[in-house]
């Protein structure tokens, strides 16, 4: 085990805590990137939790910011943050329930990603038992924008891979989303946009949940084709449709601090 300092927030550590969510779970679908004023509204004025109930943890080598916990007398643990290493989740864990253990709180609640190994073995090893997940339920204001944004990270790729021209065409659409939207993919760039593209290399049919589905990386787009929830006109355009959809669409876990959800 390394050496390690742990010490409770004083006023200027929001910026180094930030940097440390910012980067331990930027490469998680759902992140939204932490700002000072969002994490002290979200952490640091909530009502349960007190500066002597935030904890920080250092490398003794080199001063380096490795983790953090914001825990509640509610006996939340608001924000659970550190590092991939057992023993520095081990470390926080331990201060997190000796702190509520201290308070006279009986029962203690924390959630981590489902996909990291470290942070769930930590949890065990503290004994911890597992329940059931949050229920998430999202919704899309318009296809065409997430798209857009999805492609974003993928420009070179798409442009280097595919010339085409995909209409898609949404059924059973609420009034706020396109009924139809285009993709038109060339060397020069990736427009996405509303409504139909002239002379297009496939029409598509489908419906919002399958697409949202699809997007959110809950369906694979090729079983969506199997079973007729979405269909691509001329068939043989389907294989290229179906791999435009898997190379945009969210892989990442899904992951929200319960502070995000309190």
């Amino acid at each position: 085990m390394g050496k390690y300092t742990v010490r409770n927030f004083v006023n200027g550590d929001e910026k180094r805590i930030v940097e440390l969510f910012n980067r331990v779970f930027e490469n998680f679908s759902g992140y939204v990137p932490r700002t000072v004023e969002y994490w002290r509204w979200c952490c640091l004025e909530r009502l349960d939790v007190r500066r002597d109930g935030i904890f920080l943890i250092f490398n003794e080598e080199n001063g380096a910011l490795e983790g953090y916990a914001v825990v509640g007398l509610s006996g939340n643990i608001w924000e659970f943050c550190c590092v991939p290493s057992l023993d520095v989740a081990l470390l926080l864990l331990d201060e997190a329930i000796r702190y509520l253990e201290d308070m006279g709180v009986s029962a203690v609640n924390v959630n981590v990603p489902e996909s990291c190994d470290v942070l769930n073995e930590a949890c065990r090893k503290a004994g911890f038992a597992r329940v059931d997940v949050h229920k998430m339920f999202v919704g899309v204001l318009s296809f065409s924008k997430l798209l857009s944004i999805l492609i974003e990270d993928r420009k070179n790729f798409l442009c280097g891979k595919f010339k085409e021209k995909f209409c898609i065409m949404i059924r059973d659409a609420p009034f706020w989303i396109e009924k139809t939207l285009s993709v038109d993919i060339n060397r020069d760039g990736v427009n996405v946009f509303e409504g139909s593209v002239d002379s297009p290399t496939a029409f598509v049919k489908t419906d919002v949940k399958t697409l949202s589905s699809i997007l959110f990386g809950i369906m694979n787009p090729m079983h969506a084709v199997l079973r007729f929830k979405m269909g691509v006109k001329p068939f043989w355009k389907i294989p290229r449709f179906v791999e435009f959809l898997d190379s945009v669409r969210l892989r990442d876990a899904w992951f929200w601090p319960l502070g995000d959800f309190g």
